[in-house]
C-alpha cells in the first residue's frame, strides 16, 4: 500500500470539495435535449503499382449529447478497419467509444479517453477506464482518473509485433485558485502486471515498469504587472520489476513513498517563467532544466538532459500597425557530462506583420540557430593513435548552422460588392550548414528555396470563385541541384442557392535535378451537397499521373464518398404544450427550438443591431413589440411566430434605414462636388467676360463688378478645394468621425420621418446636400 499514500493523501484532502453538488435546479433546467452527429466515409484506392495501402478503408464516427434536466452525457466513438489487416499485433486499439456526461461543472470521461495533467506527468496518454474533472464556484479544482494505459500484447514471434505487459495508472490533480495566485498539485501513478503475459524476448527489450511522478505547480502575480510561474516535478522509474528490492531510497523525496529495487531511478524536472506584461508589450524570462533519464509513464514520448534559457518580447507599434515578436534562447545537454558528444544552441527568432494599409499587409519571419558539438577525446584513442599529422583535426570542434526566413505579401486589389480579388506572394528559405574550424566545406551545406505567387477573384452575386497560382522551389542539397515548378488552376462554383458545391483543381509540377527529371499531373474534383441542412453528402476524387526518367510510370486513383447527419430530437418538452417546437427564417438567419429558447436569440440580436442607439421613436416601438413577443411565448406557437417575425421586421427596417442613410450622405456629397464644378465654371465664365470689357471699355461700375466677382470666385474655388479634399469614402461616412458624426447624428431623426412619410429619394439628397454645405462652410470658417 505504499504506492498509494501520496495519492490517498491528496484525495482526502480536496474530498469534501467534490460533495457539493447543487441539486435543487435539476427541475428548473429543460427536461430533455437530445443532439448529435453520425458520419461515414469511405476511401478506395486505386494505384497501378504494387502497393501495401489498402484498397478500401472505411471511418464510422458520430457523438450524441443527450441532457437531462441540466445533466449532460456526451459519448462518441470512432470506428474503421484500418489495421484490421495488420499480420502483427499492437498495444492499444483503433477503435474507440468514449462517453463524457456533465452536470454544470462535473465533467465525466468514460471508455477510450485521454486526459492531460502536466508535462511532467499525466500528458495526453490514452486510457480505457475512466475519470472525472470537478470545477465548482471557488477556489478548489480537481481531475482524477483511473484505467488501463496498455493492453496485454503477447509476442507472437512477429519481428513487428509490438509486446507488451498490461499497464494500469491512477491519477489525480488537485487545484487553489484565486485571482492573485494559483497552485497545484499533481500526483501519477502507473504499473505495469508482470503475470498478464508470458516471457518477453530479450531482443525485443520490454520489460515491467512502475512509475510515481509528482508535480508542484503554481503561478503569482508579483505586482501589477509582473508574474511568476513555476513548476518542479520528481519521478520514480523502475526500469524492471523484477528486480530485488534495496533499502536506498537516496535523497529524492519520493524515496519514503516508493518500492525501491534495484533497477529504480529519480529524476527531477523544473521550469519557471517570469513575465512583464503592459498594454500590448509582453517581456518574458523562461528556464527549464530536465535531469538525464526523466521519463514519465503517462507520456508516449518524453524529451529530456536539456537546459533551456529562453527570452521572449512582444509589442505593437504605429497604431497597431505593427506587431513584433522577438524570441531568443539558449540551450544545453549531457548534464551529467557522460555523453561521446555535449550540444549547445543558441536559437534567435523574430516575428512581423505590418498592415501598411487596409489592402495591403506584409508579414515575415526570420530565425537562425547553431549547435555547437564538442568532442571529447577517449584517453585509449590519444594512445594508441600513430598518426601525430591528424592533432589539428582531431582538435576542432564542430558547429551547424540553420537559418529560415519567410515573407509574405498580400494585397486586395479590388473588394467590390460583385467582386473580391486577391493576390499574394510568399518566399521561403530554409539553410542549413555544417561549420569545422570556422570552414564550412563544399558539400557540407544545403538551402531549400520555395516562391508561390497567388492570384484569387471571387464573383459573390455568381457563387464563382476561380484561383491561379504559380509555385517554384530551389533546392540545393550538398553537392546536387534540384529545381520544381509549376502552375495551379482552381475553380469553384455552387449550384441551388450554395447547397451544392463544386470544385475542380489542375496542377502539373516538373523537377530536374542532377540525377533526373519528373513530371507530375493531377486532377482533382469535389462535391458536396447539402439536404435540408441536416444531410451533407460529399465526393472527391484524385488522378495523379507521374513520369520520370529514374522511375516507372505511375498512375494513382483516390476516391473518397463521405455522408454526415446531424440530428436533435424537437418533442421532448413535458412541461409545455406538444407541437411548441418550431422553426423559422428571416434574413438568411434560422431560429430554432421552443419559444422561449428563441426569445434570447430576437435579444441577442437586437444588441448587435444596437438597438439601444436607435432613435426614441423606433426604441420604444421595438420595446412594445419586444413585450408582444415575450408575452406570445405561452400561446400557440404560430402566435410566437408571427409576434418574433413582426419584432425581426421592425428591427431590420430600421437597419436598411441605416445602410440608405449613408448611402444617401454619400450620394449628396458626391452631389455637391458636381453641382459645385458646374457653378465654379459659370463663375469663371463670367469673370472672363467681364475683364475683356474692362479690358477693353474701362467703365467704373464693371471695374467694381469685376472686384465682386473675383471674391466670389476665390471664396468658392476655396471651398470647392476643401470640399474635394476631404475625399469622403462609404467607409468614413459609415464610421464618421469629427463634424461629420454630429451632423449625421443630429439629423437622423428628421431624414427618418422624411423616410416613414416616404418623401421622394431626390429630395432628401438635396435636403441633406444642403446641410453637407452647411458644414463645409463652418468647418472652412474655423480654419
Amino acid at each position: 500500500m505504499k504506492n498509494y499514500t501520496l495519492l490517498f493523501f491528496m484525495f482526502v484532502s480536496t474530498l469534501a470539495t467534490a460533495q457539493n453538488i447543487d441539486f435543487e435546479s435539476v427541475g428548473k433546467a429543460k427536461p430533455i435535449k437530445v443532439s448529435g452527429e453520425v458520419s461515414a466515409s469511405g476511401v478506395y484506392y486505386n494505384s497501378n503499382q504494387n502497393s501495401n495501402r489498402e484498397p478500401f478503408t472505411y471511418f464510422l464516427r458520430g457523438n450524441l449529447n443527450v441532457s437531462i434536466y441540466g445533466f449532460a452525457i456526451p459519448a462518441s466513438y470512432s470506428f474503421t478497419n484500418q489495421g484490421e489487416n495488420l499480420d502483427y499485433a499492437l498495444p492499444f486499439n483503433f477503435n474507440r467509444i468514449s462517453l463524457h456526461p456533465k452536470y454544470k461543472w462535473i465533467t465525466g470521461h468514460i471508455g477510450n479517453v485521454a486526459m492531460t495533467f502536466s508535462t511532467y506527468t499525466l500528458n495526453g496518454h490514452q486510457f480505457t477506464g475512466g475519470g472525472v474533472d470537478i470545477t465548482p464556484p471557488g477556489a478548489f479544482k480537481i481531475s482524477a482518473m483511473a484505467g488501463e494505459l496498455l493492453r496485454a500484447t503477447p509476442d507472437d514471434g512477429d519481428e513487428r509485433t509490438v509486446p507488451g505487459f498490461s499497464r494500469m495508472g491512477y491519477g489525480l490533480k488537485t487545484a487553489f485558485e484565486k485571482e492573485k495566485f494559483k497552485i497545484g498539485l499533481i500526483g501519477f501513478y502507473a504499473k505495469d502486471n508482470q503475470n498478464s503475459i508470458d516471457a518477453i524476448p530479450e531482443a525485443k527489450g520490454v520489460l515491467p515498469q512502475e512509475n510515481l511522478a509528482v508535480s508542484i505547480l503554481g503561478e503569482a502575480k508579483l505586482a501589477k504587472n509582473y508574474t511568476l510561474q513555476a513548476e518542479y516535478a520528481v519521478t520514480a522509474i523502475t526500469k524492471d520489476l523484477r528486480a530485488e528490492e534495496v533499502n536506498n531510497p537516496g535523497t529524492s523525496p519520493l524515496g519514503s513513498l516508493f518500492n525501491n529495487r534495484a533497477s529504480t531511478e529519480y529524476y527531477n524536472a523544473i521550469k519557471t517563467r517570469f513575465g512583464y506584461t503592459a498594454g500590448r508589450t509582453s517581456v518574458g524570462l523562461s528556464y527549464e532544466r530536465v535531469d538525464p533519464g526523466y521519463e514519465t509513464l503517462g507520456a508516449y514520448f518524453f524529451n529530456n538532459d536539456f537546459e533551456n534559457i529562453t527570452v521572449d518580447a512582444s509589442n505593437t507599434f504605429f497604431k497597431d500597425k505593427l506587431t513584433l515578436v522577438v524570441n531568443f534562447g539558449y540551450q544545453r545537454d549531457d548534464l551529467d557530462n557522460l555523453k561521446a558528444n555535449s550540444t549547445n544552441r543558441t536559437v534567435g527568432a523574430v516575428n512581423a506583420t505590418l498592415n501598411l494599409t487596409e489592402r495591403l499587409t506584409i508579414a515575415g519571419s526570420y530565425s537562425n540557430f547553431s549547435t555547437f558539438t564538442n568532442i571529447k577525446p577517449n584517453q585509449f584513442d590519444e594512445i594508441n593513435d600513430a598518426d601525430l599529422l591528424d592533432e589539428e583535426l582531431e582538435n576542432l570542434d564542430f558547429r551547424q548552422l540553420s537559418q529560415s526566413a519567410n515573407a509574405n505579401i498580400n494585397y486586395i486589389l479590388s473588394n467590390k460588392k460583385s467582386s473580391r480579388q486577391n493576390l499574394s506572394f510568399n518566399y521561403a528559405l530554409n539553410d542549413a550548414a555544417n561549420e569545422q574550424g570556422g570552414i564550412v566545406r563544399v558539400g557540407d551545406a544545403s538551402s531549400f528555396h520555395n516562391i508561390n505567387v497567388t492570384h484569387s477573384i471571387n464573383f459573390t452575386e455568381h457563387n464563382l470563385s476561380i484561383n491561379t497560382a504559380i509555385n517554384g522551389t530551389y533546392n540545393i542539397i550538398g553537392r546536387e541541384n534540384a529545381t520544381t515548378w509549376g502552375p495551379n488552376l482552381g475553380v469553384g462554383k455552387r449550384f441551388f442557392e450554395k447547397k451544392l458545391s463544386t470544385r475542380l483543381g489542375l496542377s502539373y509540377n516538373k523537377s530536374q535535378s542532377t540525377t533526373g527529371k519528373t513530371q507530375v499531373a493531377n486532377a482533382r474534383i469535389n462535391l458536396s451537397y447539402v439536404l435540408k441542412e441536416r444531410h451533407n453528402f460529399s465526393v472527391s476524387a484524385i488522378q495523379l499521373f507521374r513520369s520520370g526518367t529514374t522511375t516507372d510510370h505511375l498512375s494513382e486513383l483516390t476516391t473518397t464518398f463521405g455522408y454526415n447527419y446531424r440530428f436533435g430530437i424537437k418533442k421532448l418538452n413535458f412541461n409545455r404544450k406538444d407541437n411548441a417546437w418550431l422553426r423559422f427564417s428571416y434574413r438568411k438567419r434560422t431560429f430554432e427550438g421552443t419559444p422561449w429558447e428563441i426569445t434570447p436569440q430576437l435579444k441577442a440580436i437586437a444588441k448587435e443591431k444596437e438597438a439601444d442607439a436607435m432613435v426614441q421613436q423606433k426604441k420604444d416601438e421595438l420595446r412594445l413589440l419586444a413585450r408582444a413577443v415575450k408575452k406570445s411565448e405561452k400561446s400557440h406557437k404560430k402566435f410566437y411566430k408571427s409576434a418574433a417575425l413582426e419584432y425581426l421586421k421592425t428591427l431590420f427596417f430600421y437597419e436598411d434605414f441605416l445602410d440608405k442613410y449613408d448611402a444617401w450622405i454619400y450620394e449628396a456629397y458626391l452631389k455637391l462636388i458636381k453641382e459645385g464644378e458646374a457653378v465654379n465654371s459659370e463663375i469663371q465664365q463670367e469673370y472672363t467676360i467681364l475683364k475683356a470689357k474692362v479690358n477693353t471699355y474701362k467703365k467704373p461700375e464693371d471695374i467694381e463688378a469685376l472686384i465682386v466677382i473675383e471674391k466670389k470666385f476665390d471664396a468658392h474655388t476655396t471651398m470647392l478645394f476643401s470640399i474635394k479634399k476631404w475625399k469622403l469614402t462609404p467607409e468614413d461616412i459609415r464610421k464618421p468621425q469629427g463634424e461629420l458624426k454630429k451632423m449625421k447624428g443630429h439629423y437622423i431623426k428628421k431624414i427618418y420621418t422624411m423616410y416613414l412619410k416616404e418623401k421622394p429619394e431626390d429630395k432628401i439628397i438635396t435636403y441633406i446636400e444642403i446641410r453637407l454645405a452647411d458644414l463645409f462652410h463652418k468647418v472652412l470658417k474655423e480654419n
